[in-house]
């Protein structure tokens, strides 16, 4: 089998496929991120069709993950799987559940756990013109500021559908461009904005979002101190990292702003991060 590797956050993951349709299925997951190290592989999978069957096969280190029939469940499989090797192996600086955007060579990271609405409002942002880095997962080296990011297409509920209806035909002219699985749709960034490109820039602005339906605007500084614990409990690789990380997340604290921010809906928001990250 050819082969097909990532590598992200100092970790490198290798994909042997097989066939015409695995291939496409990678290219859509994994084509925007930037060439892979030449380090070895800390996991592997094996991809492929199984003609007899009719069905996808996809296996992590000769172990059975997923056969199905549906390319969407596949795809959303394999990244899901992919995405939680990358940060359970990382290490050499922090790893952030969270989204990244840049403007104007400015870089947003927008934390949050499952649920804090993140991927949406990503989407929503390069709706307005902003660069996207990821909807998942930011590194940030060791003494550093640089925003490296995975940039997998956006993992979507489908609840968002009617939320996002404006900027995304999903019946219509976009329908081929998505892979809608049971309860996500994976979306390419480039739906949302056509001149979107993949960059690293320096970090200039954290704001931790939190969507409540029906839910007042607020927006809250904080303390460098607050978002230091703020930080903490969006970094995913910390078990890898001396002292837990906590003297690099000290030191981003010490240097960047952050804002809590809660909204209920997105015309609450209106220009407040573009405002808030040209000031930074």
């Amino acid at each position: 089998m050819p082969d097909y590797t990532i590598s992200f956050a100092g970790t490198t993951a290798t994909i042997d496929y097989r066939g015409q349709r695995p291939a496409k299925i990678l290219q859509f997951l994994f084509d925007d991120l930037p060439p892979a190290d030449a380090a070895p592989p800390q996991v592997r999978y094996q991809f492929y069709v199984d003609d007899d069957a009719g069905q996808f096969i996809l296996r992590k280190d000769d172990d059975p993950l997923l056969q199905s029939d549906s390319e969407a469940s596949i795809a959303d499989t394999l990244l899901g799987n992919a995405c939680h090797q990358l940060a359970w192996h990382s290490q050499g600086g922090l790893l952030f559940h969270a989204g990244g955007l840049a403007r104007q060579g400015r870089g947003l990271l927008l934390p949050g756990t499952m649920g804090a609405g993140k991927t949406t409002l990503t989407a929503w942002l390069l709706g307005l013109g902003f660069n996207y880095l990821s909807d998942e997962m930011v590194f940030i080296a060791k003494n550093s500021d640089t925003m490296t990011a995975l940039p997998r297409p956006l993992n979507l509920k489908h609840p968002t559908r009617p939320v996002l209806k404006k900027q995304l035909d999903y019946t219509g002219q976009h329908a081929d461009e998505i892979y809608s699985a049971f309860t996500t749709d994976l979306v390419p960034p480039r739906l949302f904005n056509p001149d979107t490109r993949f960059s690293a820039p320096p970090l200039r602005l954290i704001i931790f979002p939190r969507f409540q339906a029906d839910g007042e605007f607020s927006l809250q500084r904080l303390s460098k101190a607050q978002t230091g614990l703020e930080l903490m409990q969006s970094l995913i690789n910390a078990r890898n990292l001396s002292g837990h990380g906590f003297a690099e997340i000290s030191r981003l604290a010490r240097q960047t702003p952050a804002w809590k921010m809660s909204y209920g809906n997105f015309s609450q928001i209106g220009d407040t991060i573009e405002r808030l990250l040209a000031e930074e």
